[in-house]
């Protein structure tokens, strides 16, 4: 494995000096049961983090920024999952929620209510995921994993989601559970605790100046304004590189089945078409690399909103292939 790649050997141990131990919001839009979101509970909470849970009930993927409104929501605590885990008694035993809701219902009831009234501390960061799947180009649009990162940072979260790119949940978890801790621990090092706008009592006046400096974007990422977005091959060599966004086709997304006389439309894709461009996600991810986007996590024109300069700054490569501000 190259030197400068970020993720160790998997028989080595990371020097636990170095670790800065955390209250972790994890949530997914794969459901509570996901083998992915339960590997990363499990691995998070043996290292010392407390590990906070709020996730679906059942698969929500696909549905972006969606809310469930107008309508009670059911909730049920479930130990009977933590059970079949492998914790350490010597740390913080987790706390796992299932909600019949959106991913960004679950980051919202959580967040703004639901973690303190069940007597748990408010997070320091979030992570959303692991996704089964990539979230890539347009994805980014649709994806309940990017939404539930994103909603996390608009209330003042550090956010991360991380996806296993390719469609199977059956995929051994291991390197993706072990490069998404990996980051979050890297980026605890640097960010304060709590987070300085958890559910943002400054409002617009937090907003941040771009002056030109890694240290700017590293106060942007610890106020929520900009969010991480990594995807993981299956084979993933170990590198992290920054990446761009980059543009991808789906075609053949309306599927048309006859039953009879009746006629049933199903949203999925007969092809997907990577425009060939040098550096971004899908690139990053041929060469069997991780890929490390940063996004914005504020529209355009919002009083929040970093701006282009900002965002290109932050997906700027160090040496390593980790962004620059990472250092």
């Amino acid at each position: 494995m190259n030197q400068n790649n970020l993720t160790t050997p998997k028989n080595d141990t990371c020097n636990p000096s170095r670790q800065v131990m955390a209250v972790i919001l994890l949530t997914n839009d794969d459901g509570v049961e996901s083998r992915y979101f339960l590997s990363l509970i499990e691995e998070l909470q043996r290292r010392g983090h407390q590990v906070i849970g709020y996730a679906p009930m059942e698969d929500q993927s696909g549905r972006s920024m969606a809310l469930t409104l107008r309508q009670n929501i059911k909730t049920k605590r479930r130990d009977d999952l933590l059970e079949s885990l492998d914790l350490d008694s010597n740390h913080p035993q987790p706390s796992l929620y299932s909600i019949n809701g959106t991913p960004c219902d679950c980051v919202i009831l959580a967040i703004d209510g639901y973690i303190s009234n069940n007597g748990d501390p408010l997070p320091d960061l979030c992570i959303s995921g692991i996704n089964a799947g990539p979230n890539l180009s347009v994805d980014l649009l649709h994806s309940g994993t990017v939404a539930a990162a994103r909603e996390a940072s608009l209330y003042g979260v550090p956010s991360i989601a991380s996806s296993i790119a390719k469609h199977d949940s059956n995929i051994d978890p291991t390197d993706a559970v072990r490069i998404t801790i990996e980051i979050a621990e890297r980026l605890l090092q640097i960010i304060p605790q709590p987070p300085p706008q958890l559910r943002r009592p400054n409002k617009s006046s937090s907003a941040i100046s771009w002056d030109g400096e890694d240290s700017t974007i590293v106060r942007m990422f610890s106020h929520g304004d900009i969010f991480i977005n990594l995807n993981i091959p299956d084979d993933c060599s170990g590198k992290v590189v920054a990446s761009m966004v980059g543009a991808r086709w789906y075609a053949g997304a309306c599927n048309i089945i006859e039953d009879g006389e009746e006629t049933h439309l199903r949203v999925g894709s007969l092809s997907i078409t990577d425009d060939e461009i040098s550096g971004v996600a899908s690139d990053v991810l041929k060469k069997g690399h991780a890929s490390l986007t940063c996004l914005a996590s504020w529209p355009q024109l919002h009083p929040l909103n970093v701006g282009d300069s900002a965002l290109l700054h932050a997906n700027v490569p160090s040496k390593s292939g980790l962004p620059r501000w990472f250092n």
